[in-house]
């Protein structure tokens, strides 16, 4: 056995002589937080989208949470990437972060959402930007795209009532 004293690869930059620059996002980044809510309603089909935020592609995302009103049946919902209307509004990942979440019943805390779908793990990808995230075993965008994506809810099974469904989003850039 042997104490460590390990370092974080910004430690280990700062501590080099000459000490190395950082990207700025994982060293002193200003934070971003942004809540949208809207209403759905009970006549919204299945497959339905809900666009909340639009993102650079460079932005680093700590947290997605929800709060939402009970949402009968409204039993699996993605939380995921689209293009944005001039881009031609397509989806590019339909459940990058949450997948088949069950909102029927309603939170009535903040349900965390950015690391559900398990294949941003929190631990080898917490600190990728957005088209990093994007790229898993797509090989779509290979290089950072340079430009804006929406983050949306996708009601899989939309449920049969209105509800109102809040957002909140941390990220850098």
């Amino acid at each position: 056995m042997a104490v460590a004293n390990t370092k974080s690869a910004a430690i280990t930059n700062m501590d080099a002589t000459p000490p190395v620059l950082s990207n700025r996002s994982g060293v002193r980044a200003p934070t971003y937080t942004a809540v949208q809510t809207l209403e759905t309603a009970a006549a919204d089909d299945d497959n339905s989208v809900y666009r909340f935020f639009r993102l650079p592609s460079n932005a680093k995302i700590y947290s997605i949470a929800v709060l939402n009103d009970a949402i009968t049946s409204g039993t699996s919902w993605n939380c995921g990437i689209w293009d944005t209307a001039a881009n031609g509004g397509a989806v590019v990942d339909a459940d990058v972060f949450a997948s088949a979440v069950d909102l029927s019943a309603g939170t009535s805390a903040w349900l965390e959402l950015r690391f559900e779908a398990g294949t941003t793990g929190p631990i080898e990808y917490a600190d990728y930007e957005l088209w990093r995230l994007l790229d898993l075993g797509a090989a779509t965008y290979a290089i950072d795209p340079q430009k804006e994506f929406d983050l949306c809810l996708q009601g899989l099974t939309v449920g049969s009532t209105a509800s109102t469904i809040t957002l909140k989003i941390v990220y850098s850039c």
